[in-house]
């Protein structure tokens, strides 16, 4: 479904404003709710307005998962309200009937659009922003929630919460975190919870912010009229995450490659043995591991896991072939190394890991102002350089040459 909105940009400091960012990290990132009411009904007209989501959902070009219905706490299958339509001997899959989306939202439903931000420009401008302030990924899904609906039951996230009203009034009783931080492997389980008092009972009108650090318990109700709001989820990196990049480091260490010893899980007198070889391998780890290049490695994986702008499609194209002239990026705006034996080019944002056996080629490539496949100097046969200089075409790595 594409986007055909214009909006100015919404500013992503305007999110948390009066606050900055500044204070918003020191005094409620992690550490407690934030409510912020502004009495401006218009305040994200320039992200979403409840005129954008009814025009979203009665698109054409909708498709399941990205419209989907819950009530009682639960999503509905997609089969209670979606219909395949056929079309020869094709068939358009997961298409909305709108009709049993309206009835089922007359009943109690709450309309989810997840992940919006890949198709509304808006929402994708600001979460690429707030990608930036905050290093973490960002994504905003949309809810339209019936007047005198709960919506969702009582649960908490796994991800950092900040709550857009867009229209109607919405009641939310916020709980304390029964788990405290809870990491994205550790979801909400509500058997054997127990609802306790509410930490805070308030009414997020059109405008208004809501924040909510992951392991808040939180619930929801519209009023008489319904509620139009969207959550910008900020799934976190902890030092879980970056902790584990040990365990990729440690298999470079031949004595950790070693095998546990024969019959460790069934013979009480090596529990001991465990305990102390553990150590020992934590201090391998602490000796052998370069930190530093740890800590890149890591930053690297999550910068090139980021989304990138989605580029715009161009008709303009030719097929590459052996007399097809090419050339690379400027010098600066590549880097290529070597990591394990393997090839790893990065370049606009994007990394590939490829076979060592076509550095040379690559290497060629990049030191002459234009070239063409079948003048290459490189082992590769003629297949393979257009093979490859194909695949790099159609990466963006190699642009056509002009004459």
């Amino acid at each position: 479904m594409a986007n055909r909105v214009e909006k100015t940009a919404f500013d992503p400091t305007a999110l948390i404003s009066p606050l900055g960012f500044e204070d918003f990290f020191r005094e409620h990132w992690e550490r407690k709710p934030l409510h912020l009411s502004r009495g401006d009904a218009h305040y994200y007209d320039n992200v979403l307005t409840n005129a954008d989501l009814e025009s979203i959902i009665s698109s054409a070009d909708l498709r399941y998962p990205a419209v989907q219905l819950a009530k009682n706490g639960s999503y509905l299958p997609p089969e209670a309200y979606t219909r395949n339509i056929k079309h020869g001997t094709e068939s358009f899959i997961g298409v909305p009937d709108l009709q049993q989306v309206q009835s089922e939202y007359r009943s109690g439903a709450t309309v989810v659009l997840p992940a919006l931000q890949r198709t509304w420009t808006p929402l994708r401008r600001l979460c690429a922003a707030l990608e930036d302030q905050f290093s973490h990924p960002v994504h905003a899904n949309a809810y339209l929630t019936p007047g005198d609906s709960p919506g969702f039951t009582p649960h908490y996230d796994t991800h950092e919460v900040f709550v857009l009203q867009i229209a109607g009034t919405k009641r939310w009783r916020v709980f304390r975190p029964p788990q405290l931080l809870p990491h994205r492997s550790q979801p909400f389980a509500p058997i054997g919870f127990t609802l306790p008092p509410p930490l805070l009972t308030l009414d997020l009108r059109p405008g208004d912010l809501l924040y909510l650090p992951r392991g808040f318990v939180h619930a929801a109700h519209t009023s008489n009229g319904h509620s139009a709001h969207v959550t910008i989820g900020i799934t976190v990196y902890t030092w879980v995450e970056l902790i584990g990049e040990l365990a990729g480091a440690a298999k470079d260490i031949a004595a950790l490659r070693a095998s546990l010893p024969p019959g460790f899980a069934s013979r009480e007198e090596l529990k001991q043995t465990l305990r102390q070889n553990l150590d020992q391998c934590l201090e391998l780890l602490r000796g052998n591991v370069d930190a530093a290049r740890l800590i890149d490695g890591f930053l690297q994986k999550v910068t090139s896991a980021r989304a990138r702008p989605q580029d715009a499609f161009n008709s303009q194209a030719t097929v590459v072939g052996l007399q097809t002239r090419l050339k690379t990026p400027d010098t600066g705006n590549y880097r290529l190394s070597t990591e394990r034996g393997r090839v790893v080019m990065e370049f606009a944002g994007k990394k590939f890991v490829l076979p060592d056996d076509i550095r040379a080629t690559i290497d060629e490539m990049c030191r002459k102002p234009a070239f063409r496949p079948i003048d290459l100097s490189s082992p590769l046969s003629n297949e393979g350089r257009l093979t490859l200089s194909r695949y790099l075409y159609g990466e963006g790595f190699l642009k056509l040459a002009e004459d």
